[in-house]
């Protein structure tokens, strides 16, 4: 049914997925925040139904206020991991359905009567759709920026991110990013019209935005619960366990502010292991640093904004980006923040971070001095983050959204349901 203006009348009916585990840090809670933000759509715009495919999301997702289906797809998923190598041999098609028969995904589209479908993360599940079209999300292009680390080499990763990237974008009706500098190089690397690319930052997750009452209210005291010394000054670092979140180079830097300064602080790490935590254990234990650096492994989500107010900064030394949830939890919990001083990096945080030079870990050691002789700088540096944070705020990436939809929803009148099923 349509109106005057040739739009249709009836909201759209999306099926948003969230395909990544709980565990997965980051990237799921980006996945959280986005599906929150669908909720926050006019309802005479858009009516949405979410989907997870990991049954350990159903539980936290839920308590979040969102009500997922389930559809579990390991076979899909097993199978997209050998993408780049089957399609020399013909396609992905033949391997996710029978001839002539329709794809599960498109199955599942068909029987929820969605008009379109939005994949809140990188999901290969896109490649299995044939009939429906789709929103696509693309955090960091970091195995073509840094090709050098093994976890976008090994198992065929660069090739799968490749296959994926260069199949779905083409097909994507919208791209979400999460910054310029990611828009330019989808439109660069995958030839996609940039008009089909939309700026969507990343905002803080919803554990982490705390008013000081809830903050009292729920209050953790997290360094008796992990046994971390009551006098113990530490820096914070929320990361997964792989090479490239550059654990080495904090440890490195806090052995250079004890030699260049006298100063003894330590370090509390959370995130699951993704191969690489025995050899930061072992370079902690040969800088001497063992008994002041606590591996927390993954830690619920309630006691993080009290692990970040209790540290003396955030220090994120990663080398991929170009955005990252961490320092904007920081800033939303008045944290100062260290940051890479790397070029495609420096425009999340602007003038709210204190860069260092991944090259020397004893830039890091300056910076963390200056934040602890200097309580003007300290609050400076809290008081921009605040700032930051709030120049980009929820009504901004809803108006994005929204125009994505009302572009697609004025199309959408020139085709009835039952084409998609011929």
């Amino acid at each position: 049914m349509t109106n005057s203006n040739g739009s249709l009348e009836r909201p759209i009916r999306m099926v948003a997925f969230i395909d990544y585990e709980h565990t997965s840090g980051g990237g799921y809670q980006q996945a959280k925040n986005a599906a929150l933000l669908l909720k926050s759509l006019p309802p005479e715009l858009c009516a949405v139904e979410f989907v997870t495919t990991r049954r350990s999301t159903i539980d936290d997702l839920r308590r979040s206020g969102i009500e997922p289906i389930f559809f579990p797809v390991p076979r899909l998923r097993g199978l997209a991991a050998r993408l780049g190598s089957i399609y020399s041999r013909g396609g992905p098609r033949a391997f996710l359905r029978k001839p002539g028969k329709m794809a599960s995904v498109d199955r599942l589209l068909s029987v929820m009567r969605a008009d379109i479908a939005y994949f809140t993360t990188p999901s290969n599940l896109a490649l299995a759709i044939d009939r429906f079209n789709y929103l696509f999300t693309v955090w960091d292009l970091s195995h073509r920026d840094d090709v050098e680390f093994p976890e976008v080499r090994i198992k065929h990763e660069f090739e799968r991110r490749e296959f994926l990237y260069g199949s779905a974008l083409k097909k994507a009706c919208g791209i979400f990013v999460d910054s310029q500098a990611g828009r330019e190089k989808v439109v660069r690397r995958y030839g996609v019209d940039s008009e089909r690319v939309h700026l969507m930052p990343f905002s803080p997750a919803r554990a982490t935005v705390l008013s000081e009452e809830a903050y009292v209210e729920h209050f953790v005291d997290v360094k008796t619960k992990y046994k971390i010394p009551r006098d113990l000054k530490y820096v914070y670092y929320p990361a997964q366990f792989w090479s490239h979140k550059n654990h080495v180079f904090l440890l490195k830097g806090l052995h250079a502010l004890e030699s260049r300064y006298g100063i003894r602080v330590g370090a509390v790490f959370t995130g699951s292991d993704f191969g690489n935590m025995r050899y930061v254990r072992s370079v902690a234990a040969d800088l001497g640093l063992g008994e002041r650096v606590f591996f927390l492994g993954f830690v619920p989500d309630g006691d993080v904004p009290y692990l970040y107010r209790e540290s003396i900064a955030l220090v994120m030394p990663t080398y991929f980006g170009p955005t990252n949830l961490p320092p904007l939890e920081a800033f939303s919990l008045g944290v100062p923040v260290l940051y890479p001083d790397l070029e495609a990096l420096r425009e999340q945080v602007g003038d709210a971070g204190l860069l260092v030079d991944l090259a020397r870990p004893d830039s890091m050691a300056d910076a963390l001095f200056s934040l602890i002789d200097q309580p003007a700088l300290r609050q400076l540096m809290i008081e921009r983050g605040t700032r930051r944070l709030a120049s980009n705020d929820d009504a901004a990436r809803l108006s994005t959204l929204a125009r994505v939809l009302e572009r697609y929803r004025t199309r959408a009148v020139c085709w009835g349901e039952e084409v998609w099923m011929n």
